[in-house]
């Protein structure tokens, strides 16, 4: 028996994996008051990938490091391994007198029950699953995203037109798995991404599962599929204008997105791939395209001073100030009067320290006669 969970949201309280209504044997150790050893054997109520819930007959203290073997017994023989964990919550329980009901987390969540069956949801759990490579899984997000901004509903998704409801919910819960924040917590710098993929997410699960607002979407699908034909489809305008949009609100991972299209569509375009740059500098872990998209530009066109200034700037803030004069002065022999450039060139000639001139040989000789 498996208790309904709902949608997964983009942010709020810690995500939890489909609960499951089973009894499955139980030993559990832990310390108890004055260092005294308690061993019990029970077996649970429900649990997921993230702890149980069981009767005791100990009134075990919330925050109680304990250690649990599952369908292990007491005389066995069998070495069952062990999962640590800890008390979150224990309460009287209502139907049993003189038991308390208890519930315990796991220190790392994991599928640790070996059920026939599994919640979709669990698949990450699994003690199988590997850590997917950093690149690879931002590479995908920067690909939802274009969807999410440019996009269908179901190339979002990953899904047909025609998808179930149950494959809906399956595909959902199987992308949030994978790009929920929560579930990459050592990199807080994807937070912003993420966050807004899985709002994107969110807004087409409950779109594509609902019967009336999928027809609704349908419809304007279509409209807008015959509004783009009616139109060029080589123009890069739309685009820009969709960054601007995005960047009025410092929406910079989806002003990237837009401008990538427009370089796509015009990639002989200096400007554009400046306006890139712009945005891509905006987020520490694009600086480094940034500086590409920069030295296309210049090599498309070495007159251009918002390129030359831009390229400048970030061979400031990464420590190269000696590369980045190079750039002001040429700023400054394309435009005399500009005074930004002139005032950075200052900058780094003063706080660069001059060598100091030291006297001749013969000179010190002379001297000291």
């Amino acid at each position: 028996m498996k208790e309904h969970t709902p949608a997964i949201p983009a942010s709020g309280a810690k995500r939890r994996s489909t609960r499951v209504v089973q009894a499955v044997p139980l030993l559990n150790k832990w310390n108890g008051s004055g260092s005294r050893k308690h061993l019990e054997e029970t077996a649970t109520l429900s649990f997921n990938c993230h702890g149980c819930q069981y009767f005791s007959k100990f009134n075990v203290r919330k925050n109680t490091k304990i250690d649990v073997q599952i369908g292990a017994a007491r005389n066995s023989d069998i070495a069952a391994q062990n999962f640590p964990a800890r008390v979150v919550w224990v309460r009287k329980s209502r139907r049993l007198g003189g038991m308390y009901q208890v519930g315990i987390e796991f220190d790392t969540p994991q599928n640790v029950w070996h059920i026939v069956e599994t919640p979709a949801d669990w698949d990450p759990f699994s003690p199988f699953a590997t850590t997917e490579d950093s690149i690879s899984l931002l590479t995908e997000v920067d690909r939802l995203l274009r969807f999410a901004h440019g996009g269908t509903l179901y190339e979002l998704l990953g899904v047909k037109s025609g998808a179930t409801r149950a494959e809906l919910k399956r595909q959902f819960y199987h992308l949030a798995s994978r790009f929920h924040p929560d579930h990459h917590m050592a990199h807080p710098e994807w937070t912003p991404r993420l966050l807004i993929l899985m709002d994107s997410l969110t807004v087409a699960y409950k779109t594509l599962s609902d019967d009336e607002s999928k027809r609704q979407y349908d419809s304007r699908l279509v409209s807008q599929l015959r509004e783009v034909t009616s139109h060029s489809a080589g123009s890069a305008l739309p685009c820009l204008e969709k960054s601007r949009e995005c960047l009025a609100v410092k929406n910079y991972i989806g002003s990237i997105l837009w401008l990538r299209r427009a370089v796509e569509v015009e990639p002989l375009s200096a400007t554009y791939r400046v306006m890139l740059g712009h945005s891509l500098a905006a987020v520490p872990e694009y600086r480094q395209e940034a500086i590409e998209q920069l030295q296309m530009a210049i090599e498309l066109d070495p007159s251009h001073i918002p390129a030359h200034f831009l390229y400048a700037q970030i061979l400031e803030q990464t420590k190269l100030p000696w590369r980045a004069r190079s750039h002001y002065a040429r700023v400054l022999e394309l435009d005399v009067n500009h005074r930004e450039a002139r005032e950075r060139i200052h900058r780094i000639d003063t706080a660069t320290p001059q060598p100091i001139a030291r006297p001749s040989l013969l000179a010190r000789l002379t001297r000291r006669r």
